[in-house]
């Protein structure tokens, strides 16, 4: 009898799972500081932006942690909310608004190609063998049909 732990392993914890923590961990680690010097800020006087930023980075990072797509739009919310008070804080600057926007985009490209996966739940792409012709060269039933029976 095989008392071995290798079939017991939980589906579907591959690269991609562990990648997808590991963007979580990062902006986790990003957003608990922003946020916490936002409400510093907030203390001050100053704009509300920070908190706001840093919970919405905080939120997404939670909720990809637990293979969630709520993950993905919490992250495209905060930055579309970035987006727009950079526009509004230095208007229409290309340089100001690439120097603002730069990390934010690729932080939001990231997160998109994690998108799969939280869509998933956290779960590999499951190979569907009944897609697949039966040999290699197969030419599946369907090729040479037409979707007019009378031709």
């Amino acid at each position: 009898m095989d008392t071995s732990n290798e079939d017991q392993a939980a589906p579907g914890r591959g690269i991609g799972y562990w990648a997808v923590i590991a963007l979580a961990i990062v902006i986790l680690c990003i957003g608990m500081p922003i946020f916490a010097g936002g409400v510093w800020l907030i203390m001050l006087g100053a704009s509300s932006f920070y908190a706001l930023a840093g919970a919405g980075l905080f939120l997404t990072g939670f909720f990809m942690m637990r293979m969630s797509m709520l993950g993905f739009w919490f992250y495209l919310l905060t930055f579309m909310g970035t987006a727009a008070w950079t526009v509004s804080d230095v208007g229409m600057d290309m340089d100001a608004l690439f120097q603002r926007l730069a990390v934010p985009f690729i932080a939001l490209l990231l997160v998109f190609l994690a998108s799969p996966r939280l869509w998933r739940g956290g779960r590999a792409a499951r190979h569907n063998p009944a897609r697949q012709p039966a040999s290699k060269g197969a030419v599946p039933s369907m090729a040479f049909s037409s979707p007019d029976k009378n031709v």
